[in-house]
């Protein structure tokens, strides 16, 4: 089953810049995509067009067989529901506790006296928890967010985002701002995600070794326009230098 489906999507922002250029791929359930390309090559600009946080200029997404490109109000807010999103920046609100910035994944979905007022079912609590407990982190609930590492926090961020129950989990460079040995542990739990609960996985990453290691399928971009879709395996020298440029030299991560 195609769990979202992009159809000549473009996006030119009001400066004049052309970021997407007659995008077309489609995602099945289950899969772990990876995206690559430089800064600047539309990553970024393609995961917020799919999410809806910005409007393509032309061309569609389709998610579990539904037009979402154009969706709004509350139509919107349930496609958004079931669409999980991490960035590179946490995200996190850096005085509430770790237990407050998981529950705060579920606030689209409560109601405002609970959302304004803390006051959460059990239920609500026990998810929390376990959503920590996939990341490794449960140990941290009562801790500020501020107090905890870069991957910490990370971890934190993914677990706000399962308490969506995403069928898609979107991730913007998670692991961009972290040292090598954070980087793997924070993309074996994404795949952990893929492989234990089925969640299909769309993640932008810069370093190929992170690539090889769990994409199931990658797209590159270049100015806009996929030019390379297949296996990681299948990305050799040639085609390292076909996307990142004749000066570019590969870093790898273990």
């Amino acid at each position: 089953m195609m769990i979202l489906k992009v159809k000549n999507l473009h996006k030119i922002y009001k400066n004049g810049t052309h970021a997407l250029k007659g995008i077309t791929f489609d995602v099945k359930e289950g899969e772990f995509l990876v995206i690559i390309g430089l800064s600047g090559s539309g990553k970024s600009t393609l995961l917020r067009c799919i999410n809806r946080l910005i409007e393509p200029t032309a061309g569609s997404v389709y998610f579990l067989d539904k037009d979402i490109t154009h969706v709004k109000g509350e139509e919107l807010r349930k496609v958004k529901t079931q669409i999980g999103m991490v960035f590179q920046q946490f995200n996190l609100i850096n005085r509430r506790s770790v237990l407050t910035n998981v529950i705060s994944g579920k606030l689209g979905q409560l109601g405002t006296f609970s959302s304004v007022f803390e006051k959460f079912p059990q239920s609500l609590y026990d998810e929390a928890y376990k959503s920590l407990e996939t990341v490794g982190i449960k140990e941290k609930v009562d801790e500020r967010a501020d107090s905890l590492s870069g991957g910490q926090q990370q971890r934190v961020a993914i677990a706000r985002s399962l308490m969506q129950n995403p069928k898609l989990l979107l991730a913007d460079e998670p692991v961009a701002s972290l040292d090598p040995a954070t980087s793997n542990s924070v993309m074996q739990y994404f795949e952990k995600i893929n492989k234990d609960f089925g969640t299909t996985v769309i993640c932008n990453l810069h370093f190929l070794s992170l690539v090889r290691k769990y994409a199931t399928r990658v797209i590159a971009l270049k100015a806009g326009e996929i030019i390379y879709q297949g296996l990681p395996s299948e990305i050799n020298e040639t085609w390292f230098k076909t996307i990142y440029g004749e000066e570019a030299e590969e870093v790898e991560i273990r």
